[in-house]
């Protein structure tokens, strides 16, 4: 099984920022944004962003001087990934088991619990259609 390349708290920062920002960013402009008062060394920031593009979270493109970085993976796969990787370690595997946890844990809100049970009858509704084709 192909391991699963997971985020650290803190490159999980630094890539929230990336998401959110254009397709191309300088480490600059991250450690601006995140960091305007030098809470983190310009060269911290610098050395999480290669190891982002060693683990292929992100891509490098030097243009003249200046690295510009971009997302490789989008926001939404790396959740997917993440969730993989929690369901292999703690779930065995489980999707199931894991949205039992969720539901029984007590830590959803009534909205949330709504949402999902909406969620649910669209995907049986979904699933239904895919039968009769």
């Amino acid at each position: 099984m192909k391991k699963i390349k997971k985020l650290s708290p803190a490159e999980s920062e630094l890539m929230d920022c990336i998401w959110k920002m254009p397709k191309r960013i300088t480490v600059r402009e991250v450690h601006n944004r995140l960091f305007p008062n030098g809470e983190k060394a310009y060269t911290t920031v610098q050395t999480m962003m290669n190891i982002l593009v060693d683990k292929s979270f992100l891509r490098k493109q030097k243009i003249g001087m200046v690295n510009f970085y971009s997302a490789r993976v989008s926001r939404e796969q790396a959740m997917k990934n993440e969730t993989r990787s929690l369901v292999a370690s703690i779930f065995r595997g489980s999707f199931g088991a894991l949205a039992t946890h969720l539901v029984k844990s007590g830590e959803l809100t009534s909205a949330e619990l709504d949402e999902i049970k909406q969620l649910i009858e669209q995907q049986e509704k979904n699933e239904g259609k895919r039968e009769n084709e």
